[in-house]
């Protein structure tokens, strides 16, 4: 299943999530593990804990401020790198809009981020996208996006 097709049954499991009130669907467990990592990553860079965002990740690549992608770099620089980035910032909001999967090994999902800069009031959104690779049971983030 592509395209629209994969859209909208992403659509139909998230209203079958649990805590929706719907029955959950029979292909729940596959997408719910894809939806649990976009919310542990959401909860993570919530929390400033780029440390935790970028746990069991074999390297990720980063793209912010239009930059070219980086190549995939370790867990620690990865982190470093996102506290540089995020860091003089006060998280407001971070919420899932969606969950793909590209193929059976691929993934992403988008992530809505609203923030303030440290001593403004005035609220910024950004969106980014989380790139995962499928291992074992579960999603492995590979790449880290700020879409302009």
């Amino acid at each position: 299943m592509t395209g629209p097709a994969l859209s909208v049954a992403l659509l139909v499991l998230l209203a079958g999530y649990p805590g929706s009130g719907a029955p959950p669907s029979p292909l729940a467990p596959q997408t719910d593990s894809l939806i649990a990592a976009a919310r542990r990553a959401a909860a993570a860079w919530q929390r400033h804990d780029f440390a935790a965002l970028v746990a069991g990740s074999p390297g990720v690549m980063i793209r912010l401020d239009g930059a070219e992608p980086s190549a995939p770099v370790g867990r620690a620089q990865a982190a470093q790198t996102l506290e540089s980035f995020a860091g003089g910032a006060v998280e407001i909001s971070l919420q899932v809009l969606s969950v793909r999967e590209v193929d059976g090994a691929r993934a992403f999902t988008e992530v809505e981020r609203t923030y303030a800069v440290r001593g403004t009031g005035a609220r910024q959104v950004q969106t980014l996208y989380f790139g995962w690779r499928r291992e074992g049971g579960g999603y492995r983030l590979v790449e880290v996006r700020l879409v302009p």
